[in-house]
């Protein structure tokens, strides 16, 4: 079954692969507006990555916070730090791994 960009199959969950196929050939951020719009994408499938937030930490210091930060950042040179460019590909390494959750065994106590 093909679910809100899951597959749920056999007792499992995972990602649907022409959704994660999006987020794998992004090509490396040339902007902050590039650098957020992949984080986010990717944080859709943030269940299946363990420690998520910690990787993609470097990738959200570029989420504009507020108007004038998205208007300033439009104006700004961009250049992705060492530190995101890594976090970057780390993303789309474990993207490209077999992502899958079981589902919940409902006669056992949660």
């Amino acid at each position: 079954i093909l679910f809100l960009g899951h597959v749920i199959k056999a007792g499992t969950i995972k990602p649907d692969p022409n959704n994660i196929r999006g987020l794998t050939d992004t090509r490396e951020p040339t902007s902050a507006e590039e650098a957020f719009r992949f984080v986010k994408a990717a944080e859709y499938y943030r269940k299946f990555i363990p420690k998520f937030s910690t990787i993609a930490a470097p990738l959200h210091k570029y989420s504009p916070a507020t108007l004038q930060q998205q208007k300033y950042n439009k104006k700004s040179t961009f250049e992705l730090t060492d530190e995101a460019r890594t976090a970057f590909h780390h993303l789309k390494k474990i993207l490209t791994t077999d992502l899958i959750l079981d589902l919940p065994d409902d006669t056992l106590p949660f």
